[in-house]
């Protein structure tokens, strides 16, 4: 048997209960909107790193080029200075340096392929690698787009948990809500849990003779000698 006062505390802890699952909601939401954010952030981080690899592979590619085309203008040079030299030994030397310049170009030349194929390959993956970072940017955005309405509909629900609450505990008397205030102040909920044989729900240990005929006799409130729980039993 439940007394009426037991009966109304039940309904204040049920609506206590759902307010603090309302107000959990909101602290939660926020947090998981920040992980979105947070792995959007990561994966755009990934596609600027591949693009910054592109680049850096493009401008290795022009450096090369680059190099290519100034020595080939020395070779020219030095071309045009052995039409001018009369020694043996000078024209000789100038040989020399076209020979070197040659194996550099040459050597510039394999460079440039190796680089070409590392770009191309890059890119591909890039383009790959893009558009499935694109679809997780999408999935996280429509999740935070989720996010933000939950959170305004948890909002409305707020208000009408804490109007419940204030009701639930308006319809109790003064000595059962200052007991309610005592036990919920020092434990989790639920802190009103039914006596299931001799044992208390709550913390799932058996209470004493004396206890469990105060708990049947339902003619005041009983709280576990364990757990110190509100309990009840039901018939």
């Amino acid at each position: 048997m439940v007394s009426d006062a037991l009966t109304k505390m039940l309904i204040l802890q049920d609506r206590d209960m759902k307010l603090q699952q309302v107000e959990d909601a909101l602290q939660t939401i926020p947090q998981e909107r920040k992980a979105s954010e947070a792995k959007i952030a990561s994966i755009n981080a990934g596609i600027e790193a591949a693009r910054q690899r592109i680049k850096e592979l493009e401008t290795k590619g022009k450096t090369i080029e680059t190099e290519m085309a100034s020595i080939e203008a020395q070779i020219v040079k030095y071309k045009n200075q052995q039409l001018q030299v009369k020694k043996n030994e000078e024209y000789q030397a100038l040989i020399h340096e076209i020979d070197n310049a040659g194996q550099k170009i040459s050597d510039l030349e394999s460079d440039e392929l190796e680089v070409l194929y590392e770009l191309d390959e890059e890119r591909k993956r890039f383009a790959e690698s893009e558009a499935k970072s694109k679809e997780e940017i999408a999935l996280e955005e429509k999740t935070i787009a989720r996010l933000n309405e939950r959170e305004e509909e948890v909002k409305g629900e707020l208000d009408a948990a804490r109007e419940a609450k204030e009701k639930a505990d308006a319809a109790l008397d003064n000595p059962s809500r200052s007991k309610y205030t005592q036990v919920a102040r020092g434990l989790k909920f639920p802190v009103i849990v039914e006596l299931s044989g001799s044992s208390c729900k709550g913390c799932h240990m058996k209470v004493s003779n004396a206890i469990l005929s105060e708990v049947k006799a339902a003619k005041e409130i009983t709280t576990c000698d364990n757990c110190g729980r509100i309990l009840y039993y039901a018939d």
